[in-house]
């Protein structure tokens, strides 16, 4: 586990309109290793006034790495302000990694994964790893997200789900007006999960979601008959 260390910041890429990517560099150039969805404090300290503040992100790269990436939505609340005027080269403060959210991709265990908004980050570890791997999954992937122009990261989960044989089901809960979106609108629900998971009970759950999401779908997988002990879930607001 790393405590504390500087990063530097990297590159900063505009996801979507409400999302950016931030990758950090360990600073003495080390290497941390961690399971995918497990996530890192990442601290901004004033200079000026000691001040340090800091926030929980899921971390969005594959492991073993010396540089982090996380996927988050600038809100302008007191931490995510400090991102929206981030330049690259200042440095931030990160400790890693932390969390009992962890992908357990067992060969024969089949997976659904439901993701929603940012909480898409712990779940492109995920797959970026498998994907190193070239290991294919059993899963089924239903990603929830406002707005159709807001699904991060849009063309390489379309690739990297494709490559990997994992199902993709994408739901927009806010269509727009004149939108030309044709796939899935709503919330996920318990007849979107049995559409796309029919074999449900079979599967092992992972959510990860704000927590009005998360807690919707714990009570739709379990009016599923979904087993308690094989339903995981991190939740982030």
């Amino acid at each position: 586990m790393i405590l504390n260390r500087p990063y530097v910041l990297k590159t900063i890429k505009k996801s979507t309109p409400e999302v950016t990517a931030f990758t950090f560099e360990a600073q003495d150039g080390t290497s941390i290793d961690f399971v995918p969805g497990m996530f890192a404090m990442l601290y901004y300290k004033n200079q000026e006034t000691g001040e340090s503040i800091g926030r929980a992100f899921s971390i969005a790269n594959a492991p073993p790495s010396g540089s982090l990436e996380f996927l988050i939505s600038l809100v302008h609340g007191k931490f995510t302000s400090k991102l929206d005027t981030a330049k690259i080269g200042d440095v931030y403060y990160i400790s890693a990694p932390y969390g009992q959210f962890k992908f357990d991709l067992n060969p024969g265990t089949k997976f659904l994964f439901l993701a929603g908004g940012t909480g898409l980050a712990p779940f492109f570890s995920m797959l970026r790893l498998s994907k190193a791997r070239s290991q294919q999954i059993d899963g089924v992937l239903i990603y929830s997200t406002k707005y159709s122009d807001d699904i991060i990261e849009h063309e390489e989960l379309n690739q990297i789900t494709s490559e990997l044989g994992v199902k993709l089901a994408v739901t927009v809960t806010r269509p727009k007006e004149n939108d030309t979106w044709k796939g899935n609108t709503g919330h996920v629900n318990a007849e979107m999960i049995k559409k796309y998971a029919p074999d449900v009970v079979d599967r092992i759950s992972y959510i990860c979601g704000p927590p009005a999401f998360v807690n919707a779908l714990k009570q739709a997988l379990l009016s599923l008959g979904v087993d308690q002990k094989h339903i995981k879930a991190e939740m982030w607001g």
